[in-house]
């Protein structure tokens, strides 16, 4: 009988001692996607800014500061989404926080200017950030999001670290297929490498550079403000004189401002999604597979 117990209770201890999934909480679905991968059963991920919402006006609700807290980890990206970094610093000063611009070595692209030598949209200012003044949009180059992955695997492995073996395992899967992506998008636009690119705001410039496309200007400098009838008239005159065949509007922006210089330029209006997430491209390769295709298709 006493056997019979042990047996028991030996039995059940790998149940109980089990550890619950890590809950990380990312600010955009991008991170969502490659956490999810890097952890698999042993994370939990929780996404902030909700599908079709912009980064650069989102304003959380109670709930998910309420939420925030509960986090066993934070992955943002820094720049855009600094009103995470206000919320962490209200709600959870004392969870870990991965701010991957902090984190990450970034060859700053080009400064970019408007027509008439307006700014383009300016990141200084973005509280506590290293790299405050550089664009921020490093995501978009799948090299700087296994630079980006590298990082958070570390973490996982630190705060989990008898599954280190496995996140690490993870991370080299990933790599492969990040690397195999970036070789894959590069083919997708070598017909339109060198041409005229018009996207909608300082979303593109890391990718520009990376796949060889001629970033003219943005349309709209600072997200979530139209721009002022000068700079608009002024953008038109120079897709006309760049020669572009297309502007692009994006999926989580008012396309208005895109509408007008398309039709007053006469050139093609296509729409890109620089975040993803249903019903968009939920996962990372369908992300940048999808807006390889749409400049590709545009462009062409």
């Amino acid at each position: 009988m006493a056997l019979a117990v042990l047996v028991a209770t030996v039995s059940v201890l790998p149940l109980a001692a089990a550890r619950a999934p890590l809950r990380v909480t990312v600010s955009i679905s991008p991170y969502a996607d490659i956490v999810a991968r890097l952890g698999g059963e042993l994370v939990s991920v929780s996404t902030l800014l909700p599908p079709g919402a912009s980064p650069h006006s989102f304003d959380p609700t109670p709930s998910q500061a309420a939420g925030l807290a509960r986090a066993e980890l934070i992955v943002m990206n820094g720049g855009v989404d600094g009103w995470l970094a206000r919320l962490v610093a209200a709600t959870a000063p004392d969870v870990p926080t991965v701010v991957v611009m902090e984190r990450v070595d970034v060859d700053p692209p080009g400064a970019g200017h408007g027509p008439g030598g307006e700014p383009e949209e300016s990141y200084a200012g973005h509280a506590g950030h290293e790299h405050a003044g550089i664009n921020p949009h490093v995501w978009l180059d799948p090299t700087l999001m296994l630079a980006a992955a590298e990082v958070v695997t570390e973490e996982l492995a630190r705060l989990d670290p008898a599954n280190g073996g496995a996140y690490h395992a993870a991370l080299g899967r990933l790599r492969a297929d990040l690397l195999a992506l970036d070789a894959e998008i590069a083919a997708t636009l070598a017909p339109v490498r060198g041409a005229p690119f018009v996207p909608f705001h300082d979303a593109w410039p890391y990718f520009a550079e990376r796949y060889g496309l001629d970033l003219v200007l943005s349309l709209e400098p600072f997200p979530g403000r139209e721009p002022s009838p000068r700079y608009v008239a002024e953008a038109v005159a120079a897709v006309r004189a760049a020669g572009a065949k297309a502007v692009f509007a994006e999926r989580q922006l008012d396309p208005r401002s895109a509408e007008v210089v398309a039709e007053s330029a006469g050139v093609a209006l296509a729409t890109l999604d620089p975040i993803g997430g249903a019903p968009g491209p939920t996962d990372y390769e369908s992300l940048l597979r999808f807006n390889a295709a749409t400049i590709l298709a545009a462009l062409r």
